[in-house]
């Protein structure tokens, strides 16, 4: 099987995502990302491991698979400050940024659903929740995905917010109370894409 034609952009896009890669990481024995994510050129769901996977040895269609696995790095693939504990293998989630990066979403592995609670990652997720609540003007979504299962992780507390189908998107809303400023959650239908 021939590798899938990209366009000039595609190709200049994964070259801009290949330069972000921290020296001297890769992902070795890592696959959990062909297991958390849901791949929709390849009817994957998520937290199902993906047919052309083989686990802990990479893909079994590597040079043919489709743009969205080529772009696919995590977090922990290209951001310095995660350390080795952060590397999903190890984690049991990968971290990906989406919605031009004002969304970050843990994608946990369904064998271990708690795997994000626990210490050092939740304390970070509830100060990257923080941070993302001081945004503006649009506050940023720190959510965790387990399946197609969303729970948005805010400052103050957890919202499980259940499944978030492909035509909807996480929003926040600040509303002031008596007892001071609440963010609320909210899911909302996307708009259609332009004809």
């Amino acid at each position: 099987m021939d590798a899938p034609e990209i366009s000039a952009e595609q190709a200049a896009q994964l070259a801009r995502i290949d330069a972000m890669v921290v020296a001297g990481r890769a992902c070795g024995t890592c696959t959990l990302c062909c297991k958390v994510v849901a791949v929709t050129e390849l009817a994957k769901a998520a937290g199902q491991w993906c047919l052309h996977c083989r686990p802990g040895r990479g893909c079994g269609i590597h040079p043919t698979r489709p743009f969205v696995c080529r772009g696919a790095y995590c977090e922990w693939m290209i951001c310095k400050g995660l350390g080795p504990e952060w590397k999903p293998e190890k984690s049991k989630f990968v971290l990906f940024k989406t919605n031009a990066g004002r969304r970050l979403t843990a994608h946990v592995d369904p064998g271990y659903p708690s795997a994000w609670r626990r210490s050092p990652y939740y304390e970070n997720l509830k100060q990257w929740a923080r941070e993302a609540a001081q945004r503006t003007p649009e506050m940023h979504v720190v959510d965790v995905m387990i399946g197609e299962h969303a729970t948005v992780i805010l400052p103050d507390r957890d919202v499980d917010i259940g499944i978030v189908a492909p035509d909807e998107l996480v929003r926040l809303d600040k509303r002031l109370t008596a007892t001071g400023e609440v963010i609320e959650v909210h899911k909302v239908k996307c708009a259609p894409a332009p004809a």
